[in-house]
């Protein structure tokens, strides 16, 4: 099926992009996320796991449609909040966590869940074993926004720590002022439509 002519399609019922634009909107982000990691020759996209599954599809049905003969790039998803280590927080920092999870209607947090830097270590070496083995090559990190970049910094830095050689950070904006991170790769400096 031609990617761009599904988008152009009569409207259907959509169950979680009920508006043209917004498909438009997925569309054009994941063919640029998927452009990027031809480019530069990225074989390891590690998506930030709250609304990212609609991205992961895209992404991969993008580069299917256009590159059917090309190999994929790996794609893994990662939820920063499983990144910030007990020794790293004070108990007002881990009330905001639990008050983050309400907010956001995610999945309650409870102050004796957060676990040490050793035990994220570890949990990551044990569930990312493939994406270990490629640690020279270039990854993207790609995350919806970046605000403070209080939820990446603790992503990244395990990354590091980790000897991944070229980690670069992405987001459909460049990451506002001051944040502790900094974007090496977004879409557009247009607000999304969602």
């Amino acid at each position: 099926m031609d990617t761009l002519r599904y988008y152009e399609a009569e409207p259907q019922n959509y169950e979680f992009f009920d508006y043209p634009l917004e498909r438009q909107e997925l569309f054009n982000y994941s063919k640029e996320i998927a452009e990027y990691l031809r480019v530069e020759g990225i074989s390891n996209l590690v998506i930030i796991d709250r609304s990212s599954r609609p991205l992961y599809i895209g992404v991969r049905e993008y580069l299917r449609s256009q590159y059917p003969d090309e190999e994929m790039p790996n794609m893994y998803f990662m939820n920063p909040k499983g990144f910030k280590a007990k020794e790293d927080l004070t108990p007002e920092e881990i009330e905001a966590i639990i008050e983050d999870c309400e907010w956001k209607d995610d999945a309650e947090e409870q102050p004796h869940q957060v676990r040490t830097r050793e035990d994220i270590m570890r949990e990551f070496q044990d569930t990312y074993k493939r994406l270990l083995s490629d640690k020279e090559n270039p990854v993207l990190v790609f995350d919806t926004c970046i605000h403070s970049g209080g939820s990446l910094e603790p992503v990244k830095k395990v990354l590091d720590e980790l000897g991944f050689s070229d980690v670069r950070i992405g987001a459909v904006n460049p990451s506002e002022r001051g944040s502790k991170v900094e974007t090496d790769f977004y879409i557009t400096t247009q607000r999304p439509e969602k």
